[in-house]
C-alpha cells in the first residue's frame, strides 16, 4: 500500500493514470521515489523485462522511470518539509543518498534551488511538473486544498483528527453458533507441528487460502499472480494473472470462485478456479486490502486504504458496492462472526478493535488493546476472537463478557489462524522468523516453528493435518 499522503500527491499531479501505469507510479510511491532496479518494477506488474516498463510509460506520456523516480523523490522531500520542517540535508542522510546530488536534482527539476522550492510548497511542485510534461488537463481546482494548506502554515493553526471516543456498547450478547454434529468419518484435528517440505516461490507470498479440493491459493504480491499448489507433494502447479498488487484471496464454499484483492489495480478480481481464469472485478474506491466472505457467500467486505469499510453485493462475474463506513487507520485484516451478524475490524495505530454490525455498518462495540493490532481469527463457535498486535502481544477477547486475556511477546505478531480442532492458535512472529503455536484458551505456548525468513498468513487444510505458511522472503512451508 503506498504512503497516502504521497500518493495522493501523485494522484493530483497525474489524475488520469489508470492500469500498469498507475501501478508504476504507486511503486516509486512505495519507496518514496527511491528507484528499484528496473527488472523488479516489471515483476511486479506482471511483465517480462524492463523495455515493456518503458513502453507503459511512453504510451502514458510519463517520463521515463528513472526521471519519474527523481520527481516522485522530489515530491516526497517537499512533503516531509512541510509536514515535519525537515531539511534535505537530513532527507537526504535518512535516505542514504549523496546531500549534493539531491540538491542538484532539485535544480535540475525545478529549475530553482532548495530554498525556493520549498516555499511554493506541494503546489509549486505539482504546477512545474505539469508544466515540463505539458499536460493541458491541470485545473486550478484540483491543486486548492494544497494552495489552501500552504497559506494556513503562517498562522500556527491545527487540527486534530478525532479518530476515537465513546464507548461504543449494546445489549447484544453473542451466543454460540450451533453447528450439526460432523461425521464420525471425517474427524477434525491439528498438525503435529512439524516442517515437512518447502517450496521456493518469488514474488513476496503473502496470503493463502486452502480449498475444499484440497489444493492451495497464494498471493504472490510482487508478481501479479494468484499461485496454485499442490499440497502432497508440495509443488506449484501454475498461477493466474489476477491484478496488480494481489493481496488478499478469499475461497468461496465450494472452491469453485475466489476474490482476490488488487491493491494499485483498485478492484476485486473475481477468479473461476476451475478454469483459473479472472472472470470479473469490483472497482473499489483507494486501494482494496483486507477482505472477508459472509456465511452465505453472497457477500463481500472489503476494507481500503482511503480508511473505508465496504460492502459489495456479489454477482456471478463481479458484484457492486451497497454501502460503506468510515474507518480509523483499516488495515489488510477482517473477521466475521459465525453467524455473520457482526465484524471485527483492528484499526491498526488507532488501538482499537472495531465490533460492527454487519448490516448496517455501525459499531456496536469497541475494544481498546492499544498498540498496532493487526491479525484477527475467530474460533467456530463464535466465543473466542484472537488480535496479534505489532507492539508485541496476543489478545484473547471472550465476546460475550469482553474479557480480555493477552500474552506477551519480545518482538510483533502479525497474523494469527486457529486450529480445525479450535484448540492451537497459529501466530506469526513475521521479524524474528517464527511461528509460535499456543493453548486457545490460555495462550500458553505449546510449540514454536523457525521458519526464518518473514512469515505471514496460514492456512489449514479442512480435517487439520497440514499447513500451509505464506513467507514474504521468497517460499511457502508445509506443516504436518
Amino acid at each position: 500500500m503506498p504512503p497516502l499522503p504521497l500518493a495522493k500527491i501523485l494522484n493530483v499531479a497525474l489524475p488520469s493514470l489508470a492500469g500498469e501505469a498507475r501501478a508504476v507510479v504507486d511503486v516509486l510511491a512505495c519507496k518514496n521515489g527511491l528507484l528499484p532496479p528496473a527488472g523488479d518494477v516489471a515483476t511486479f506488474l506482471g511483465l517480462r523485462t524492463r523495455h515493456q516498463v518503458a513502453r507503459t510509460l511512453r504510451r502514458a506520456s510519463l517520463p521515463p522511470l528513472e526521471e519519474l523516480a527523481g520527481w516522485t523523490r522530489l515530491f516526497y522531500w517537499v512533503l516531509q518539509w512541510e509536514q515535519t520542517g525537515a531539511s534535505l540535508l537530513a532527507l537526504a542522510r535518512q535516505s542514504h543518498l549523496e546531500p549534493a546530488t539531491c540538491y542538484r536534482l532539485v535544480r535540475r527539476l525545478m529549475g530553482q534551488p532548495w530554498s525556493r522550492v520549498r516555499r511554493g510548497g506541494t503546489a509549486g511542485a505539482i504546477m512545474r511538473f505539469r508544466t515540463v510534461w505539458k499536460d493541458s488537463g491541470m485545473q486550478q481546482l484540483v491543486l486548492q486544498p494544497y494552495w489552501q494548506a500552504a497559506a494556513r502554515q503562517g498562522d500556527g493553526t491545527g487540527r486534530a483528527l478525532a479518530v476515537g471516543g465513546g464507548d461504543f456498547r449494546s445489549d447484544f450478547s453473542i451466543r454460540a453458533v450451533r453447528r450439526p454434529p460432523r461425521p464420525v468419518d471425517d474427524p477434525v484435528g491439528r498438525p503435529r507441528g512439524v516442517l515437512a517440505s518447502r517450496l521456493g516461490i518469488t514474488g513476496y507470498p503473502f496470503d493463502v487460502s486452502i480449498a475444499a479440493d484440497g489444493s492451495a491459493w497464494l498471493t504472490r504480491l510482487h508478481a501479479a499472480v494468484l499461485e496454485r499448489l499442490h499440497l502432497q507433494p508440495l509443488a506449484s502447479t501454475g498461477g493466474i494473472r489476477v491484478g496488480i498488487a494481489p493481496t488478499r484471496v478469499i475461497v468461496a464454499p465450494s472452491g469453485e470462485r475466489a476474490w482476490v484483492t488488487n491493491q494499485f489495480t483498485k478492484d476485486v478480481a473475481v477468479v473461476d478456479l476451475a478454469w483459473r481464469r479472472r472472470t470479473g472485478s469490483i472497482a473499489m474506491e483507494g486501494d482494496p486490502l483486507g477482505a472477508v466472505l459472509s456465511p452465505d457467500a453472497r457477500t463481500l467486505y472489503v476494507s481500503t486504504n482511503l480508511d473505508r469499510l465496504c460492502v459489495c453485493a456479489l454477482t456471478d462475474n463481479g458484484g457492486r458496492i451497497v454501502r460503506s463506513t468510515a474507518l480509523p487507520l483499516a488495515c489488510t485484516e477482517l473477521a466475521i462472526h459465525p453467524a455473520g451478524n457482526r465484524l471485527y475490524v483492528p484499526t491498526w495505530k488507532a488501538g482499537h478493535l472495531l465490533e460492527l454490525d454487519a448490516r448496517s455498518l455501525s459499531i456496536t462495540h469497541r475494544y481498546d488493546v492499544g498498540g498496532q493490532p493487526l491479525g484477527v481469527a475467530l474460533s467456530t463457535d463464535g466465543l473466542r476472537l484472537y488480535c496479534g498486535n505489532e507492539r508485541g502481544w496476543l489478545d484473547l477477547v471472550h465476546l460475550p463478557t469482553g474479557k480480555i486475556v493477552r500474552r506477551t511477546f519480545d518482538t510483533p505478531v502479525d497474523e494469527v489462524a486457529v486450529t480445525p480442532d479450535q484448540t492451537v492458535v497459529y501466530a506469526s512472529l513475521r521479524t524474528a522468523g517464527r511461528i509460535a503455536m499456543v493453548d486457545a484458551h490460555t495462550l500458553a505456548c505449546v510449540g514454536t516453528l523457525q521458519t526464518g525468513g518473514l512469515p505471514r498468513h496460514i492456512a489449514f487444510d479442512r480435517a487439520g493435518s497440514v499447513a500451509i505458511v505464506a513467507n514474504e522472503a521468497g517460499w511457502v512451508d508445509l506443516v504436518r
